[in-house]
C-alpha cells in the first residue's frame, strides 16, 4: 500500500512539474522563434519602437519648422504689424503685382523676383511695407474682394506659381540682386543709372514688346499753360519753349526744356503724373500741350507684360528672368541663408 501510495504522490509531482515548465518554457520559445523569423527591417538592434515614432514625429516637425519662415509686415491701411508665413506672403504679392490671368511662366517669374527683393530687404530692415515702397501685398479678404467668385481658382493658380518655384532667388556675384519690375515698357526697358542714378550691371537696356496694340499702351493727357504753369512753378512757361531735348537708350525722355528750366523725364513723370517717363509733346487744338505715353511705370528691370507676351512666345520663366536681369543666375536659396 505504502509503496503505491508513494508512486501515486511522485506521479502527481511530475505532471505539475511538467505543467510548470511548460508555463514558463512556452513564452521564451515563442520570443525566440520571432527574433529568427520576422523581417530584418522590424529588427531594432538599439531603439525600442517607442523610441523610433518619437524620433520620427521629431523629424517631421523639425522639417515643417524648417519650412515656416515668419516676416514681419507693416499693414498700413491698418497701421500696424503682422506676423506672415514667408511664403505666403509671396501668394499676396505676385497677386498684387500681376494680373493673375497671366501666364503661369510670367508668373513664376514674378514670384522669384518677389521672392527676391524681399529677401535683399530683409538683409537690411526688420520688416517689409505692403505698398509701392517696397512691394505690395494683399490679404485674403482684399483679394476676394477684387476676385469676387473667381477667387478659389485665381488663389490656386498664384499659389501654384509661388510653391513651384519655392526657394529660388536671382543672384548676382554671389548676392542677391535688386530685381525691380514695372508694368509695360514702351519697347525697351531702361538702364538703372538712366532712371534712378544708381548703375547696377544686371539691370541693363533690353528690348521688350509684344504687346503695342493694347488700348492702354499709347495714353494721352492734355495740360493748359496754366496747369503747366502751376505745377512747376514757373510763369516764363508758354507753348514754345517746352521741348524735349534727348531721349535715353531704353526710349525715356532723358531731358526736357520746361519754360526756363531742364527737366529729367521722370521728373516730368512725378510732377505730372504721367504714366511713364517715355513721352511725346505736341500743341492741342485749345491751347495747351499734350503728353503721349508709352508704356506704363518707370522702365527699368522686368516689364510684366513683356514677360507675359514672352511666356505667350514659349518661354519658361528662366528664360524670361535671365532676359530681364542680364548675367544673373537662379539658385535656391533658404531663407535663413539670407539673415
Amino acid at each position: 500500500m505504502m509503496n503505491k501510495k508513494s508512486a501515486n504522490i511522485k506521479i502527481t509531482l511530475g505532471i505539475v512539474g511538467g505543467f510548470i515548465l511548460a508555463l514558463v518554457m512556452i513564452p521564451v520559445l515563442f520570443a525566440l522563434a520571432w527574433l529568427v523569423i520576422r523581417p530584418e527591417s522590424d529588427r531594432l538592434p538599439t531603439q525600442t519602437i517607442q523610441e523610433v515614432e518619437i524620433s520620427e514625429i521629431s523629424e517631421e516637425m523639425e522639417e515643417i519648422e524648417e519650412d515656416s519662415f515668419y516676416i514681419t509686415v507693416f499693414r498700413t491701411e491698418a497701421s500696424e504689424f503682422q506676423e506672415i508665413e514667408f511664403e505666403r506672403y509671396l501668394i499676396g504679392v505676385v497677386a498684387a503685382e500681376m494680373p493673375a490671368l497671366f501666364e503661369l511662366e510670367a508668373l513664376r517669374a514674378q514670384a522669384i523676383a518677389a521672392r527676391t527683393y524681399a529677401m535683399r530687404i530683409l538683409e537690411h530692415d526688420d520688416y517689409i511695407l505692403d505698398t509701392v515702397m517696397h512691394q505690395v501685398f494683399l490679404g485674403d479678404d482684399q483679394l476676394r474682394e477684387r476676385w469676387g467668385d473667381d477667387f478659389d481658382a485665381h488663389f490656386a493658380t498664384i499659389e501654384e506659381a509661388v510653391t513651384s518655384t519655392k526657394g529660388i532667388v536671382l543672384i548676382y556675384d554671389d548676392e542677391l540682386i535688386t530685381p525691380m519690375f514695372f508694368a509695360m515698357s514702351s519697347g525697351a526697358t531702361e538702364n538703372s543709372e538712366d532712371v534712378f542714378g544708381i548703375e547696377r550691371p544686371y539691370l541693363r537696356s533690353v528690348a521688350s514688346t509684344g504687346y503695342e496694340d493694347r488700348d492702354n499702351f499709347a495714353v494721352s493727357e492734355t495740360f493748359t499753360i496754366d496747369e503747366l504753369r502751376e505745377a512747376f512753378t514757373d510763369e516764363s512757361i508758354a507753348a514754345d519753349n517746352i521741348l524735349v531735348q534727348g531721349l535715353s537708350e531704353g526710349g525715356n525722355v532723358d531731358e526736357i526744356g520746361i519754360g526756363a528750366k531742364t527737366y529729367t523725364g521722370r521728373e516730368v513723370r512725378e510732377t505730372l503724373g504721367l504714366r511713364s517717363a517715355a513721352f511725346s509733346i505736341s500743341n492741342s487744338r485749345r491751347g495747351g500741350i499734350t503728353f503721349t505715353t508709352y508704356g506704363h511705370g518707370h522702365g527699368v528691370g522686368m516689364s510684366q507684360h513683356g514677360a507675359n507676351a514672352m511666356a505667350q512666345n514659349g518661354a519658361d520663366y528662366v528664360e524670361i528672368l535671365t532676359h530681364f536681369y542680364q548675367n544673373v543666375t537662379l539658385k535656391e536659396k533658404n531663407f535663413r541663408e539670407s539673415e
